[in-house]
């Protein structure tokens, strides 16, 4: 699809929609639930969109649209009468859909609540849900449809998080507590009673216990290497259980029902027999959306999706996607991708995941495509390689959720080996890196927000210069004083530095360690990577792009340009400048594309 721009402000540009790269078949069922008619529903998540309701008899599929709650997570539980309870939505509201079709919202129980981990069905029939930011515990009396709020369960303003709940056949409820420190509380929900029982060896580390049921009804957990058994006021130590199973769960008759396939297909077992069989759907998939955008190699756009995050490239010749769903397995999304003589780089979350692949070879399974380096400890979000002036490759990180103080990371794109400088920003997050022409340093962009639930100790953020030869910090400075956050930065054509802080920008001189212009930005959000490394034409422009808008900056005559206007803009995330000037870009689940040369 083409659609034309032209408003004021900016030049006429035709916008192509390219369509979406990756299209997801596969659906995981999450609950069974009987019809009035004597039939079953089948109950899939579509992430951060609706439910999918699959009958199992013919494979005709509905869905319950909760985009305009501003879904995001899902916590649901299959209840008493056939009823299906959830809890969707930004704030969190409980929800239940009955066997005669009807959907009725039961209400929101406490507020903030804007994500979750899952919820834990009791024997009683009451759904639990623990939620972020506040760490409040919610529940739904699924027998009467009442729902309440516990509150917030942990003391500590430092935590933020519920990762787990689980309860026991007595009715007491666990909650396990993170992640900038371990914490597991009892709650009483009759007396609201509540108690931090994790011996304090366990809580300093970071992270939370798991949790679970175990088959003798009682509440076990982990916390590293040690099982306990939970108590209203303490643990057991080295006691341990298996977790219980439901052998009712997802039962449709005299059959279990399992996932949809990649062929869209539901997945029957026949109790009795353990015979399978299958019910074509009529599900169309999900189309993941685009996350990034990281780089053109032989004529190829190479990106990366979220929930989950999967690699793909666009073929410039034959105007077609490919998924390379293998080159980056089990990732939740894909910040950068970097093309290297040897070939492509890939960084991921959660945590730290690195991977190679060499589009030019054939594959070969541990070697091509590759992962080198599973996590780095105690940190996450690599946002952005760098190719530094040493020959190897650069990145900054985010700590752990709940934590200050980021890591600067080098990988030798030869051995794929791995050093790890941490917290050479005391307090502070490292997103972007730029190579400064002609020397041995590296420019860092600096936040002071840590890991997700992290509160900031600093008022101000830096940038700073690392010395790839000295391997530390040599220089630190604010270029823009006041900036809690310092965008993208990108290498000019004269050797000057562009970079982003807040709703400015700034012109930065790395050989003077000096400021030489700041001036405001025409956009009031950014959308990642904020700024793209590929300069446009003979002045070479600096491109970025914010709100609904494509715009330029001219760092020789220090100024800022709209190029282009467009509704799809709006929902941008990854972006890119080819090599030809077209500013490729994700939009929802699709790419698109505009030339950019006048």
């Amino acid at each position: 699809m083409t659609a034309a721009c032209g408003m004021a402000g900016a030049a006429h540009v035709e916008f192509e929609d390219l369509g979406a790269p990756v299209l997801i078949r596969k659906l995981s069922i999450v609950a069974v639930t009987p019809t009035s008619a004597g039939g079953h529903i089948a109950w899939g998540w579509r992430k951060q969109e609706a439910l999918v309701g699959v009958d199992v008899s013919t494979g005709k599929t509905f869905t319950l649209d909760f985009r305009k709650y501003r879904a995001v997570n899902l916590a649901v539980a299959a209840g008493p009468c056939g009823s299906l309870f959830f809890y969707v939505g930004t704030p969190g509201r409980f929800f239940k859909y009955t066997p005669d079709a009807e959907l009725v919202e039961l209400g929101i129980p406490d507020t903030p609540a804007s994500y979750w981990m899952g919820g834990h069905r009791t024997r009683s029939d009451v759904l639990y849900v623990g939620t972020y930011p506040e760490a409040i515990l919610v529940a739904c009396d699924m027998r009467t449809g009442v729902v309440s709020s516990l509150g917030r369960v942990t003391s500590d303003k430092r935590e933020k998080y519920i990762i787990k709940v689980s309860a026991a056949d007595t009715g007491m409820v666990y909650c396990s507590v993170g992640l900038h420190h371990q914490e597991l509380w009892s709650v009483d929900p009759n007396t609201g009673a509540r108690q931090q029982i994790l011996p304090e060896s366990m809580a300093r580390e970071q992270g939370a216990p798991k949790l679970w049921t175990g088959t003798d009804g009682q509440v076990y957990g982990r916390s590293g290497k040690t099982n306990f058994l939970c108590r209203p006021d303490g643990i057991v130590e080295g006691t341990y259980r298996a977790p219980r199973q439901d052998p009712q769960a997802r039962r449709a008759g005299d059959f279990t029902v399992g996932n949809v396939d990649a062929r869209g297909r539901l997945r029957l077992v026949e109790a009795a027999t353990q015979a399978t069989s299958f019910v074509q759907t009529d599900y169309p998939g999900r189309a993941p959306a685009v996350f990034s955008i990281g780089c053109e190699r032989d004529r190829k756009i190479y990106g990366g999706t979220v929930f989950p995050g999967i690699t793909w490239r666009y073929d410039l010749d034959k105007a077609a996607f490919e998924e390379l769903s293998d080159v980056t397995p089990k990732v939740i999304q894909i910040y950068d991708t970097f093309s290297h003589p040897k070939g492509l780089f890939f960084a991921s979350y959660m945590g730290c995941k690195l991977d190679f692949f060499d589009p030019t070879s054939s594959r070969r399974a541990g070697t091509n495509p590759r992962r080198f380096k599973r996590s780095i400890p105690g940190h996450e979000r690599p946002v952005q390689w760098e190719a530094g002036p040493d020959g190897k490759l650069y990145f900054g990180t985010t700590p752990a959720k709940g934590r200050l103080g980021g890591a600067l990371v080098q990988v030798d794109p030869e051995s794929f080996e791995t050093q790890i400088w941490d917290k050479i920003m005391p307090d502070q997050s490292i997103a972007y890196l730029c190579a400064v022409p002609n020397s041995t340093e590296l420019f860092g962009c600096a936040s002071v927000g840590g890991g997700s639930s992290a509160i900031p100790s600093l008022e101000e953020a830096e940038v700073f210069l690392w010395d790839t030869e000295l391997r530390k910090v040599v220089w630190r400075g604010q270029p823009v004083p006041g900036t809690r956050r310092y965008g993208r930065a990108v290498r000019g054509k004269d050797g000057l530095i562009v970079g982003l802080a807040g709703g400015s920008w700034y012109l930065f001189d790395p050989g003077k360690r000096e400021t030489l212009y700041t001036g405001p930005l025409p956009v009031k959000r950014l959308h990642f990577p904020e700024l793209s490394d590929c300069l446009l034409g003979p002045a070479g422009q600096v491109v970025g792009l914010g709100d609904d808008t494509a715009f330029a900056i001219d760092p020789a005559a220090r100024t800022v340009t709209v190029i282009a206007r467009h509704p799809s803009l709006k929902k941008a995330h990854g972006f890119l400048v080819s090599e030809d000037g077209m500013l490729y870009y994700g939009s929802g689940s699709s790419v698109w594309r505009c030339s950019l040369q006048q």
